[in-house]
């Protein structure tokens, strides 16, 4: 073996340069090297371990694995008790949307009115936090309905299945 060595090592300079510690590409030495030490060792569970702290202030604890320890995001629940108030003003109708408030719902922040005319898409026309909520419309002769959801920090309920109340305008 040390012979292919030599060999090696002709090939690539002088035996002379490899003596006085001149090492070249390609040539494998005969002592290991020997790299300094890492001071520090530290693997991926310890760095995650000081890292990790919780994003949200509201994730509570919990000893079910199969429970979520972030609170969940829901829309609040419906209004209930909905009654529709018309008053006549020339030309148009004063329409005043009373309704009662989800008791204890922690989600509700307010309600959006909308009208629907028959077979037309449901449009906004009143919001706010609390009950009644009045805005105006012209007089027209076709069925109307008003619809009333609840509206959350995550969304409101669904229009088409709000609690709703038919109206005419005329």
């Amino acid at each position: 073996m040390a012979h292919k060595t030599a060999t090696i090592y002709t090939k690539l300079g002088d035996l002379n340069d490899l003596a006085n510690g001149r090492v070249f590409p390609g040539v494998i030495p005969a002592t290991p090297i020997l790299w300094p030490a890492p001071r520090h060792q530290s693997n991926q569970i310890q760095q995650t371990k000081g890292s990790a702290k919780p994003r949200a202030a509201f994730v509570l604890p919990t000893t079910q694995p199969n429970q979520s320890a972030v609170a969940p995001r829901t829309t609040p629940a419906p209004v209930s008790n909905v009654r529709i108030v018309l008053r006549h003003a020339g030309t148009s109708k004063n329409v005043t949307v009373q309704f009662a408030h989800p008791p204890g719902d922690q989600y509700f922040a307010g309600a959006n009115v909308y009208l629907r005319r028959a077979g037309q898409q449901p449009t906004l026309v009143a919001s706010g936090a609390k009950s009644p909520l009045t805005f105006s419309v012209g007089v027209n002769h076709a069925p109307h309905a008003i619809y009333v959801t609840s509206v959350g920090n995550w969304g409101e309920t669904d229009v088409l299945t709000s609690p709703s109340h038919p109206v005419r305008l005329s």
